[in-house]
């Protein structure tokens, strides 16, 4: 048997053998059907791929375009995407009213079953910016005021309502049946302030019992009434009209909104209702949709691209 000494004089041998034939070398691997190449390194644990980024400081030129432009203009991503389309471009909406967008797959899948894929990974972005009174107003809608708090509100966004002139303005006509079929005045700014700072409601209750005199039945009926300081029937405007965009620099819309009072043991309680909000927000967003499809002439899709 080998001493100790031999043995170690073996096993670097060995080791120096197993080291010399085990040198890393780069080979090219090629797919048979499509040809296309790749480079893999040989190792002593087998081979392993070479991601194509390794070179890619070493290159003249990007081997492909890839990123995602974010733009913050919808001219922009017009621009952007008529700068680097082709045939086989696509566009993707997301109709998420909190969060709306388009996004332009500018190397998207060639067109047919047949066709070659594309990575997909050059794109442009354009999130909708919801402007800041859209945001207002919605955040808002159906919430509950006190008369200090409707006070403040209005008069931040007082500027947004609007002053109908009779005879001069005219309704869209599904939002003039509304206000029909509602009934009631329109407020007016200054009336929305008048009544937000100094409305005051008086409760005038009376009981009416009414007797059947052939059978001797008794209805009781308890009425309830709101009047003013001068003990008059209490007039509040059923509505209000308020013009506001959609989106950031976007054309002006006009909603109406049932305005509702509520006598508490704490106080008066004013709230608003938006009529139809989300038609007017699906309204705007599919107008800037088809803009963006007929300049930049591309599919529109609604979803999200793979």
């Amino acid at each position: 048997m080998a001493d100790l000494a031999e043995q170690r004089g073996i096993a670097a041998e060995v080791r120096a053998i197993i080291e010399d034939y085990s040198e890393p070398e780069l080979i090219n691997l090629q797919e048979p059907v499509t040809g296309v190449e790749a480079i893999a390194l040989i190792t002593k644990n087998g081979a392993k791929p070479v991601p194509s980024e390794v070179f890619d400081e070493y290159r003249r030129a990007p081997s492909q375009r890839h990123g995602t432009a974010e733009l913050t203009a919808i001219e922009s991503l017009i621009d952007h995407v008529n700068r680097f389309k082709d045939t086989d471009s696509a566009l993707f909406a997301v109709d998420d009213r909190s969060n709306p967008s388009i996004t332009a797959v500018l190397d998207y899948h060639r067109a047919g079953a047949e066709a070659d894929p594309r990575y997909g990974l050059h794109r442009s972005l354009f999130q909708f910016p919801l402007s800041d009174e859209w945001k207002a107003w919605t955040k808002c809608d159906g919430e509950a005021f006190s008369m200090g708090e409707f006070a403040a509100f209005l008069e931040d966004r007082i500027i947004d309502v609007l002053d109908l002139i009779p005879g001069e303005d005219s309704l869209p006509e599904d939002m003039q049946r509304f206000v029909n079929t509602v009934g009631g005045s329109i407020a007016s700014p200054s009336k929305l302030i008048e009544l937000s700072v100094g409305l005051k409601v008086n409760e005038r209750s009376a009981i009416k019992e009414a007797i059947n005199l052939k059978s001797g039945e008794a209805q009781v009926q308890f009425v309830a009434e709101h009047v003013d300081d001068a003990g008059q029937p209490l007039r509040v405007p059923g509505l209000f009209l308020i013009g506001i965009p959609v989106f950031n620099q976007g054309p002006i819309y006009r909603l109406a909104a049932r305005l509702r009072y509520r006598k508490t043991p704490g106080g008066l309680v004013f709230f608003y209702q938006l009529w139809r909000a989300d038609r007017t927000f699906d309204h705007s967003f599919r107008e800037a949709c088809e803009r963006v499809r007929v300049e930049t002439e591309l599919p529109l899709l609604f979803g999200k691209p793979e």
